[in-house]
């Protein structure tokens, strides 16, 4: 008798039992980001810490995965994705106890560091599972569900991770991910099947893996954010080398992904205007968008007077539109095209970013959670859309990087979204003659610091809404036409994806 596994992964609906698994893997690991942003003010206070400081516990995680992200998608394309995918989730479960336990911020931020390396090995791999499962004709409803389940992680985060802190303490929302982490494990290791989820097109088994062009790709992305974030407090002239040290990297990475055997990402994929410009609009949303997560638990809790708990109820709105919209602009998409999901998702998030330039200490909650909820609706509409167009020109036995790729632009812009978002806080605050220290604002005890934190808000989300029109730009210049229909796993030819 077979056993009830080996029936499971010859059952005709085994990439809904595949996506179950996935769908586990991926609630559980996006919630991380929620339950650990709720608990950032209460850090900072618990350590008597700054903001350019307590912004490495979001940034440090977020460098880590970003700094993985292509290698392992690439590394996933050669040897496994389940494999690559198991060895992240372990990684990045035994870093949270580690991180529990830390008697210090310092070794608070590396655990956190190392969470984000086996995150860097998990995200690499999420998006080219879910899409690999699927059909090509069902890229978008996949992409759909995988936005779903970022929606319900990110909801469910900042929730348990409000009640958490409350009731147990910052240890708590990372000793939590000990027994999620194992959950997330066994479904994976179990059903999860190698040869479905990973696609070696001719002679991939003999490439060589580009350890060149992940060591260049690797110190253009790791210059760039410490010189964006500056961790050590340098002078501008310091910043100034790492960011012109980041360029050359970059540059020399082109130059030699052109000449690579086997190169990590195929630089020509930018030729095509689809991906290009999609790549362009995906970034610039999502640094606007990285702001809402980071910086509003710090008005709700320092400005407006909420509790952790309390906050991390009202922040679960973050996520309404992936799990409402997300879905349905996915399925969508592979009927009507990506232009109008593109374009008016993120046209509704520039709105959603005004209407939080308008909040102040004075402000009611309902203009805050109305802006956080246009912004999510508008995530929600774009995303998904904006990864198949993506990944239309892209071969099914390269998902792996791209995918790697694609997440690297979410995590990378994340981090820049934070930086540029604490720079201007800073600045305002200095400027009224106080020292952007959040444990000052997450007390809430002092009228005029709080003020000056709203007034520097206001700012950010001025700076954002502007920004994020470039992406509603660029989405209407871009080709927005309706999928590739061909399932076969050769790589489009020129214009593919409706250009």
């Amino acid at each position: 008798m077979p056993s009830p596994i080996t029936r499971l992964k010859a059952s005709p609906n085994y990439k809904w039992w595949a996506t179950t698994a996935m769908a586990i893997g991926t609630l559980i690991t996006v919630a991380d980001t929620g339950l650990v942003s709720v608990a950032l003010p209460t850090i900072a206070d618990r350590f008597d810490t700054d903001l350019p400081t307590v912004q490495w516990l979001a940034t440090g995680y977020l460098v880590a995965i970003s700094a993985l992200l292509m290698p392992m998608g690439r590394l996933s394309d050669m040897i496994g994705r389940k494999r690559v995918y198991l060895w992240g989730l372990t990684v990045f479960t035994v870093a949270s106890g580690l991180a529990a336990l830390s008697p210090n911020l310092g070794m608070l931020i590396f655990f956190r560091f190392l969470q984000g390396a086996g995150l860097g090995m998990v995200q690499g791999n999420q998006m080219a599972i879910m899409t690999s499962i699927f059909p090509p004709e069902e890229r978008g409803k996949a992409l759909g569900i995988h936005m779903t389940m970022v929606g319900a992680a990110l909801i469910i985060g900042p929730a348990i991770g409000g009640v958490l802190v409350d009731t147990l303490g910052w240890q708590s929302v990372f000793y939590v991910n000990l027994p999620l982490g194992v959950v997330c494990i066994l479904p994976g290791l179990l059903v999860l099947e190698e040869s479905r989820v990973t696609h070696r097109g001719a002679g991939s088994a003999h490439e060589g893996y580009d350890w060149a062009g992940a060591a260049l790709s690797s110190m253009a992305l790791l210059t760039f954010l410490l010189g964006m974030t500056n961790p050590w407090k340098w002078d501008s002239i310091y910043r100034s080398m790492l960011l012109v040290s980041s360029a050359l990297s970059l540059g020399l990475f082109v130059a030699w992904e052109k000449r690579a055997k086997a190169p990590m990402l195929d630089v020509s994929l930018f030729k095509e205007a689809v991906f290009s410009l999609s790549v362009s609009a995906r970034s610039i949303a999502f640094i606007t968008s990285s702001t809402v997560l980071f910086l509003i638990p710090f008005y709700l809790q320092g400005v407006a007077g909420y509790s952790p708990g309390e906050s991390g109820v009202i922040m679960t709105t973050v996520a309404f539109g992936m799990v409402v919209v997300g879905p349905l602009a996915g399925r969508y998409s592979d009927r009507f095209g990506w232009r109008p999901f593109n374009v008016g998702g993120a046209a509704l998030s520039a709105g959603g970013l005004f209407i939080l330039s308008r909040v102040d200490e004075n402000s009611a909650l309902a203009l805050a959670m109305a802006g956080i909820i246009m912004q999510s609706c508008g995530m929600g509409m774009f995303t998904a859309p904006n990864t198949s167009s993506i990944l239309s020109v892209v071969p099914k036995e390269r998902y792996g990087v791209i995918s790697g790729f694609v997440q690297l632009l979410r995590t990378g812009s994340n981090v820049t979204g934070i930086a540029i978002s604490t720079v201007i806080i800073a600045s305002t605050m200095r400027g009224q003659g106080f020292e952007p220290n959040l444990g000052s604002v997450s007390e809430g005890g002092d009228a005029a610091v709080a003020s000056a934190f709203a007034d520097g808000l206001k700012t950010v989300y001025l700076v954002m809404a502007s920004i994020q029109l470039a992406a509603v730009a660029l989405s209407l210049v871009k080709g927005g036409g309706v999928r590739v229909k061909s399932p076969a796993p050769q790589p489009a030819a020129p214009g593919a994806g409706g250009a």
